[in-house]
């Protein structure tokens, strides 16, 4: 494979993956092999590369000799992969609130993270969902920063593709968006005033509610999990 088709690939994996995580592509909904190369502007090779590597990531399904489409939301799977994240996560936090920070360290890293809700705000009042989520993982994003975690953040990411689309589905529900923004406002709060064991209860809390969200998405929206899911 020549270095264009290499970079033709990764592009490709990266648009489709894209728009399958931030449900551009429903659950359930067919891919045609020529119309995605037609879409993309590339010919089909790079497009079945793609697509194989995100039947890896368990985000589409290929039938051979019949096609492919984007996985159903999965509740099992979906709970895997928040525990997969919230492990990590809890850990780098933890490894985060051990550090020290000088006054004008503390300032700089509070005013990060506000700039974070300040997005975040915008996007709740605009009701735009994909922002919303893009500045919660920028939120998250930060911790993993502060103390050089980026490439495990990388690994999380790249194996928690239907958590993530569990998330934006559930911030559909404006109430959900107002609850996330709230329990960061208060965790960032807790962070400016150097009070660790409430930052620590407020994330923890923060992970822990998916078994209700996943139980309100599957009646909302039931074409969109496995039968599995719905039971």
């Amino acid at each position: 494979m020549s270095r264009y088709e290499r970079q033709a690939g990764s592009w490709v994996y990266d648009e489709l993956r894209g728009k399958i995580e931030n449900l551009v592509y429903d659950p359930g909904q067919e891919l045609q092999l020529v119309h995605l190369s037609q879409e993309l502007g590339v010919s089909r090779s790079p497009v079945r590369d793609a697509l194989l590597r995100l039947e890896r990531d368990r985000l589409v399904d290929i039938f051979p000799q019949k096609g492919t489409r984007v996985s159903y939301l999965d509740r099992e799977t979906i709970m895997q992969e928040r525990f997969l994240r919230t492990a990590v996560e809890l850990r780098v936090f933890d490894e985060f609130l051990e550090r020290e920070y000088d006054e004008k360290g503390r300032l700089v890293l509070v005013t990060r993270l506000r700039g974070c809700l300040l997005q975040q705000r915008t996007a709740l009042l605009t009701g735009d969902v994909v922002a919303f989520l893009t500045s919660d993982i920028d939120f998250h994003t930060v911790f993993y920063d502060e103390v050089g975690y980026e490439r495990i953040l990388k690994v999380i990411q790249a194996h928690t593709g239907n958590e993530h689309r569990a998330r934006l589905l559930n911030m559909k529900v404006a109430t959900s968006m107002e609850a996330v923004y709230e329990e960061h406002e208060a965790m960032v709060d807790a962070i400016e005033k150097d009070d660790r064991e409430r930052a620590k209860t407020l994330l923890a809390g923060h992970f822990g509610k998916l078994g209700d969200e996943l139980d309100h998405l599957t009646v909302a929206y039931p074409d969109f999990f496995t039968a599995e899911s719905t039971r």
